[in-house]
């Protein structure tokens, strides 16, 4: 049971860990010419979610001169360049010489902050700031960002500190998820099972606790495998293989009722047509990615414990196969779940659906399998 219940969770987790890295990363351009800057974006952003202040990522439209995100109700456009100069240029017209984000706080590389201060005060002094003539009010403009040029850079690439770091804060989400469902469970399973309140406690915050450990784990080795060129094979592998299926879906009116609620319950937004084929799209390749990370991590100590000898290869096949069930069980639940939650009452309804759903579709699935292995008295316990 105590498998079924980890195996679900995290496959509600691998759902979550998707929906964080599509609606709070861009990390499909990390790879690309400027890809720092697009890191620099996600990071800071991150680091103000983190200290409790309100962010809206507005600037993924590419709007001309727009901002690239909203703090607490401010507009803040990040340049993130090699030096002080290149960051600075950036924000001004190169026809006009005028600085572009009229209105707009300038985000700018820790370690370049002062430097383009004082470019900044002798830019008003010049007058190419439009509304602003106190040279002074330059440190009011330029905002300085909560890391570093090289910092961005890392955060970009895979296997280093900085980017494993950004990636733990990405996954925390999804970390809590996962040991609060499974925490949760094994708690009401233990009370009915005849434990004591201290017991249950105990044995939960043991399973929360590993289940946590796990869909970090994970999360965070998806995240890094999907900066190599590896990961983004197997994403635009998996573009390929499920695009054509979402769009046949789509054809029939059924499908499309069922594809279109479900889209607009991963972009936590009304989405339909081209738009609700691309948000599925997406969301089922980097989950592909993610929940097939997550089910290795869930199976790793079962394969160490064979080889050790603790439990025999019938026993740790019919392990992984429950893990593979329940992770992939929990996912589709969660995302059904979440699509009628959202018909009901969208908002919380799509949260507790997908709660409900994850749970009930990773737990069934898991169970389920294990039951027909049984039946083939494939496991030797």
């Amino acid at each position: 049971m105590e498998k079924s219940v980890k195996s679900s969770a995290t496959g509600v987790a691998s759902m979550e860990s998707t929906n964080q890295l599509e609606s709070k990363t861009q990390f499909t351009k990390y790879h690309t010419k400027g890809g720092h800057g697009f890191a620099a974006e996600d990071a800071n952003a991150m680091y103000d979610r983190f200290h409790g202040k309100k962010v809206e990522m507005c600037g993924r439209d590419n709007s001309l001169n727009g901002a690239d995100r909203i703090v607490d109700g401010v507009k803040i456009q990040t340049k993130y360049c090699q030096n002080a100069n290149g960051s600075f240029n950036k924000a001004f017209d190169l026809v006009t010489g005028q600085y572009r984000y009229t209105g707009m706080k300038l985000e700018v590389p820790s370690d370049q902050y002062y430097e383009i201060v004082a470019k900044m005060r002798e830019a008003i002094a010049q007058g190419k700031v439009p509304g602003i003539t106190d040279p002074n009010q330059a440190s009011q403009i330029v905002v300085k960002g909560h890391y570093t040029y090289a910092q961005a850079r890392n955060i970009a690439k895979a296997g280093n500190l900085d980017s494993i770091k950004f990636d733990v804060q990405t996954q925390a989400v999804a970390c809590a998820f996962a040991c609060g469902i499974s925490a949760g469970i094994t708690f009401f399973i233990e009370l009915r099972r005849g434990a004591s309140t201290g017991d249950a406690l105990k044995e939960a915050a043991k399973v929360g606790g590993k289940t946590a450990g796990i869909a970090m784990l994970g999360g965070v080795a998806a995240q890094q495998f999907l900066r190599t060129q590896v990961g983004r094979n197997c994403a635009a592998a998996a573009t390929k293989a499920f695009k054509p299926m979402v769009q046949a879906g789509m054809k029939t009116e059924i499908g499309k009722t069922v594809l279109t609620k479900t889209a607009s319950a991963v972009a936590g937004k009304s989405v339909a047509g081209a738009a609700a084929t691309n948000v599925l799209t997406k969301a089922a390749r980097t989950n592909a990615v993610v929940s097939g990370v997550m089910f290795v991590a869930t199976t790793i100590p079962d394969v160490v414990d064979a080889c050790r000898g603790k439990i025999s290869a019938g026993q740790c096949a019919e392990n992984v196969a429950c893990n593979a069930s329940g992770v992939g069980g929990g996912w589709a639940g969660a995302s059904a779940g979440a699509a009628v939650g959202s018909v009901i009452c969208p908002g919380i309804g799509t949260a507790v659906g997908g709660l409900i759903g994850g749970i009930a579709g990773g737990m069934g699935a898991s169970l389920g399998v294990r039951k027909l292995i049984s039946l083939f008295n494939v496991s030797s316990k």
